[in-house]
C-alpha cells in the first residue's frame, strides 16, 4: 500500500483534495482519512474518512488550520510520518494572505512575490520525500476553473450569464491570472443566484459536490491553472 499525507490549512482545501481523490480514484482502491492538527500535539480524526482496507493506496489528509503553519507542521511530524511508512508528504496552501496582501497593496498578482513565497518555502525542505504547493492565489482559483460545476449547482449560473453579470468569461480566461482573491469572485457568483459562500462547509460541499472526474481531467489537459496541475503531479494518481 502507498501512503501518501497532505497537509492543508484549512476545511476548505480539506474537501476539495478529498473530493478530488475519490472522484478520480472512483471511489476504488482508495482509503483515506481526514485529521485536524491545530496545535503541535493536538491530532484528532475528523470527518469525511472513507476507510478501504483492502485499497492499494491510502491517503491522510490533516488540516493544520492556518496558511503560516502548513511547512511548520510538516517539518516536525516528518520523522514520525515517515516511520508511520509515508512515502510522500505534500503541503496545500493559498498563496493569499494576510502576509501577502500586505506586500501586495495595489491588490494585483505579482509573479515576483509569487515566486518569493514559493522559493522561501522550498529552501526549508531538506527531504527528497516532501512537496509543497500553493494554489495561486486560492483553492477558489482551482474551483472557478473547473468551472461546470456552478451550472450544475443552480443551471442559471451558465459562463455566459457569470460573463454577463460579473465581467469574466471562465470559458477564457484562466483564473490563476487574474483573480487576486478568488473567494471573493466565488461568492459574487453565488450572490448572481441567491445563495452565499463563506467557506462553510455546507458552501464549499455545495460546490465540489457538483465536480466530476472528467473536469479536473479537463482543467488537466488546458492551459489554465498550473499550480493545479503541479499540485496534482505531486499526488502521483496512477492513470490505469
Amino acid at each position: 500500500m502507498t501512503k501518501t499525507a497532505i497537509f492543508v490549512e484549512g476545511q476548505t482545501e480539506l474537501i476539495f483534495v478529498r473530493e478530488l481523490l475519490l472522484k478520480v480514484f472512483e471511489y476504488q482502491n482508495i482509503s483515506l482519512e481526514c485529521f485536524t492538527l491545530f496545535t503541535d500535539v493536538n491530532f484528532h480524526a475528523t470527518e469525511y474518512a472513507f476507510p478501504n482496507e483492502h485499497a492499494d493506496h491510502y491517503f491522510q489528509i490533516i488540516n493544520v488550520g492556518s496558511d503560516q503553519s502548513v511547512l511548520t507542521r510538516i517539518l516536525k511530524r516528518e520523522p514520525q510520518m515517515k516511520n508511520a511508512g509515508f512515502e510522500r508528504i505534500i503541503g496545500l496552501r493559498d498563496m493569499y494572505s494576510g502576509e501577502y496582501r500586505n506586500l501586495v497593496k495595489n491588490q494585483k498578482i505579482d509573479d515576483k512575490i509569487n515566486q518569493k513565497f514559493i522559493e522561501g518555502h522550498r529552501s526549508q525542505i531538506k527531504s527528497d520525500n516532501i512537496f509543497f504547493s500553493f494554489a495561486i492565489m486560492e483553492i477558489e482559483t482551482w474551483l472557478l476553473g473547473l468551472r461546470k460545476s456552478f451550472e450544475r449547482m443552480d443551471n442559471r449560473l451558465t459562463p455566459a450569464f457569470i460573463h454577463q453579470h460579473l465581467g469574466f468569461d471562465l470559458n477564457v480566461d484562466d483564473p490563476e491570472n487574474i483573480f487576486f482573491h478568488p473567494a471573493d469572485n466565488v461568492e459574487e457568483i453565488f450572490k448572481l443566484v441567491g445563495q452565499k459562500y463563506s467557506k462553510s462547509k455546507g458552501d464549499i460541499n455545495a460546490l465540489v459536490s457538483h465536480i466530476e472526474k472528467d473536469d479536473y481531467l479537463e482543467l488537466l489537459g488546458s492551459d489554465k491553472c498550473q499550480s493545479f496541475k503541479e499540485f496534482y503531479e505531486y499526488l502521483q494518481i496512477p492513470t490505469t
